[in-house]
């Protein structure tokens, strides 16, 4: 019974040690999630600033008219 709880402790101890070292995988995903959020970021800044230009454009076409 002594053996078995000591065995038990030290499983417990590796996988402890490691968890540690391992590569923290939600890491990994906030990461991706951040840099998807930059790029949409980055891409709807685009779009408004030619639906700007487009919108100055038809402004002045109704004026010429």
């Amino acid at each position: 019974m002594g053996y078995l709880i000591l065995v038990l402790v030290v499983i417990g101890l590796v996988i402890l040690i490691v968890s540690f070292f391992k590569e923290d995988s939600f890491k990994q995903l906030e990461d991706q999630i951040e840099n998807t959020s930059v790029g949409m970021i980055q891409e709807l800044n685009q779009v408004k600033k030619k639906v700007r230009i487009l919108e100055k454009e038809l402004l002045i076409e109704d004026r010429e008219r």
